[in-house]
């Protein structure tokens, strides 16, 4: 079954294309985690679904705002996100391996303090180090913490990236994006608490085979 393609406006930046794909994503493959799960899914796929066509507003006034970036072709924002359809796969049955069994969920509050503090203290490039030492965290269990991991992958990527685009806009002669870039940091760090909370509900889903969230986000590398 392929994945019913998202409705893009025809002025849309990378960030709402990014979140229209995946809603178009996460819509076709919910009535199949429903079926499936006999509806235990469906409020993970609604709080998701919903959660992205909330941050429709948000992306626009992102896109808009990387819009000279963009046309000097410093790819900002078009930089970071990476298409849905490097997602996985769907599988109806994908089992957990034994040592995923026993998780260990992450506090977001405490990575956002770590985070915060670091980009205070020395910007994007301190806040990547603390970034890369929760993936490090992450990646003893690379079979859960989906969500969670997929907003720091993202948010690695950014601070990695930010440097090289606040030189390439000081060398064009535009005005530094960095607030523009933490906001967006901001962003995804305010989202971690939400990101938590869904991987808690599936959890038990994906013990039972259904990899929700395990197979519906692509791995973000840390640069092309």
């Amino acid at each position: 079954m392929s994945v019913t393609q998202p409705r893009v406006r025809s002025d849309s930046g990378p960030f709402e294309r990014h979140l229209r794909e995946a809603i178009a994503l996460n819509r076709e493959r919910a009535p199949r985690y429903a079926q499936l799960s006999r509806g235990t899914s469906q409020r993970i796929s609604t709080a998701l679904i919903g959660a992205e066509l909330a941050l429709l507003p948000v992306a626009r006034w992102f896109d808009a705002a990387a819009r000279p970036y963009h046309a000097a072709g410093i790819p900002l924002l078009e930089d970071l996100f990476v298409p849905m359809s490097n997602a996985p796969a769907f599988e109806e049955s994908r089992l957990m391996s034994a040592a995923a069994q026993v998780v260990s969920f992450r506090r977001p509050r405490a990575i956002r303090l770590r985070v915060r503090r670091a980009y205070r203290e020395g910007s994007f490039t301190a806040a990547a180090e603390v970034l890369e030492d929760e993936l490090a965290l992450l990646a003893v269990e690379p079979e859960t913490n989906c969500l969670l991991r997929h907003l720091l992958e993202s948010a690695y990527r950014l601070a990695l990236l930010a440097p090289t685009h606040v030189t390439q806009a000081q060398a064009s002669g535009l005005r530094s994006p960095a607030p523009l870039l933490g906001r967006l940091l901001a962003l995804h760090l305010w989202g971690l608490r939400a990101a938590n909370a869904l991987d808690r509900r599936a959890l038990p889903l994906q013990r039972r085979g259904i990899a929700i969230l395990a197979q519906d986000l692509p791995r973000i590398p840390p640069s092309s």
